[in-house]
């Protein structure tokens, strides 16, 4: 009877033991779960929002790298900019592409002192730079295009010849104003005025809105 009595009472043991080993409701799973994509929302976004800053920050920096090299290469050929009235194949010719309030693709032409020279070559300090614009192939936009005419002699034609090469297509407008010493014009034409100008303003606007404007004083 003793035996009966104790495995009786070892029965109600593994009951009470079984009863507290109970798994998790519904309701708890679908709560655990809305937390975990709480999280995981705010950390993805985190990543999204820092990702989106970075980018915007490499941005900003190719564009202001493109502008300083643009407006650097520009402004050294007009600072070192040569015009002799009396040497037919010195230039400083500059016009703009509309007179409207439009957005305005400039185009310049000279003769400046920046020629780098090859050993041994024969070329000249002098040589002949332009700058201008042209349609994209796709219509949307403009290139612009930098020209450079090594050879500068009397037989040659000034704003005739060269070589082109594509610069950049990330550019939405470039004006340009010649100062005299007095006054500012938007065009330049030393066969009629007999000199260059004394200074040249450039504002050079991106594809992306920044705008960057700059004085050079012109050269001898």
């Amino acid at each position: 009877m003793s035996n009966g009595g104790s495995g009786v009472r070892g029965q109600g043991s593994g009951e009470d033991y079984c009863s507290h080993l109970k798994g998790f409701t519904l309701l708890e799973v679908l709560l655990a779960m809305s937390i975990l994509a709480v999280i995981v929302t705010v950390i993805y976004t985190s990543f999204s929002t820092t990702g989106r800053n970075i980018d915007q920050a490499e941005a900003m920096r190719d564009s202001t790298d493109l502008a300083r090299t643009l407006i650097a290469k520009l402004s050294d050929d007009i600072a070192n900019a040569y015009y002799n009235s009396s040497m037919r194949e010195t230039v400083f010719d500059a016009k703009p592409s509309t007179t409207t309030d439009e957005p305005r693709f400039d185009s310049i032409a000279l003769t400046t002192l920046t020629n780098w020279r090859k050993p041994d070559s024969k070329e000249m300090d002098l040589w002949e730079v332009g700058y201008r614009f042209e349609d994209r192939p796709d219509g949307k936009g403009k290139v612009l295009i930098r020209s450079e005419k090594r050879e500068i002699n009397k037989d040659s034609t000034p704003l005739e010849g060269g070589t082109d090469y594509e610069v950049t297509d990330q550019i939405s407008e470039l004006r340009l104003r010649y100062s005299d010493g007095l006054t500012w014009s938007d065009e330049w034409h030393s066969s009629s005025k007999g000199k260059k100008p004394t200074a040249v303003e450039i504002l050079l606007v991106l594809a992306d809105g920044s705008s960057f404007l700059t004085h050079v004083d012109a050269g001898r």
